[in-house]
């Protein structure tokens, strides 16, 4: 075997073990996000949404930050173009401050089925503004996904799929959930191979930054009073894992994966919403898990299939 084909064959190794690692942070994110849901849900009436997500922006860009400065992974250099972290931001702020006000008005059930859309919006919009076709296994994989969230979310009832209202809460998250959708679509344009962790963090800060900002042109405390235990711990939870975790995960996946593949993994938030309530509330999961399960497994095997 000559140099030429070792150098291939060691690229095509590379690549495999970036699109392995990339389904697997995507697995890890789905994770994360579902506990936005489960544990959001405990405060959403006692804080305001935009000043919740802008504590939890600001934790994790000070605790993130002053990890990179103290591994000396932050240079002047990142920070060109710094209107890219505040596209990303602005999308990211956005979708969460509107979560969170759904959930005033709204259940986890509703707010997961409306998220089983991501994957549809993100692939529209990949043909519309990119260009791209979507292969026909892709779009078969994508409904066989869905199906099974679906089926998971109403427990295989047929009468409670019906019985689904869309009010001014499923409105606002699903104004939401679209903009969210942009992210995997936009972000590999404006980040070539920059730190992924750096590329977090910016995010973070540009979305503290443009939170902070609204909530002072709103005329609204950036003080909120006194803080219950409970508060305090979700906001650790949704800093750490919901924000640095998920915002990393999504940026190494987005420039490895199609947007479609990479927003096929938000269905499997309805599972983890789920077992999160088993595991943190005692709410028994029905036989009806498994059979959503399964489906999603199918689907989502194709997608990794085609990948």
């Amino acid at each position: 075997m000559g140099l030429r084909e070792i150098s291939n064959v060691n690229l095509m190794n590379t690549l495999l073990r970036e699109k392995i690692f990339s389904h697997c942070s995507m697995i890890a994110f789905s994770i994360f996000v579902s506990g936005s849901f489960t544990f959001g849900s405990l405060i959403a009436d006692s804080i305001d949404p935009e000043l919740l997500t802008f504590y939890r922006f600001l934790l994790a860009t000070l605790l993130l930050g002053t990890i990179l400065h103290f591994k000396k992974s932050i240079h002047s250099n990142h920070f060109k173009k710094v209107w890219r972290y505040f596209v990303l931001g602005a999308i990211y702020s956005t979708y969460f401050v509107f979560m969170f006000v759904a959930l005033k008005y709204t259940t986890t059930v509703s707010t997961a089925a409306i998220f089983t859309l991501l994957p549809l919006f993100a692939a529209i919009m990949e043909r519309l503004f990119l260009r791209k076709k979507s292969p026909l296994l892709i779009w078969l994989a994508l409904i066989s996904s869905g199906c099974g969230a679906i089926w998971i979310i109403f427990e295989g009832s047929i009468i409670g799929l019906l019985q689904f209202r869309f009010e001014k809460g499923e409105a606002i998250f699903l104004l939401g959930t679209i903009v969210y959708a942009s992210y995997a679509i936009i972000q590999p344009k404006l980040f070539k191979g920059e730190n992924i962790y750096v590329t977090t963090f910016g995010v973070l800060a540009a979305g503290s930054l443009i939170l902070a900002l609204s909530l002072i042109l709103q005329q609204t405390s950036l003080n909120s009073g006194k803080i219950s235990f409970e508060t305090v711990w979700v906001i650790l939870y949704l800093a750490i894992f919901a924000s640095i975790g998920s915002i990393s995960c999504l940026n190494y996946a987005s420039p490895r994966l199609s947007a479609p593949i990479v927003s096929a993994y938000t269905l499997l938030v309805p599972l983890w919403v789920i077992l999160n309530d088993f595991v943190f509330f005692k709410v028994s999961p029905s036989l009806n898990l498994v059979v959503g399960v399964i489906i999603i497994a199918f689907g989502l095997g194709m997608l990794i299939y085609k990948s």
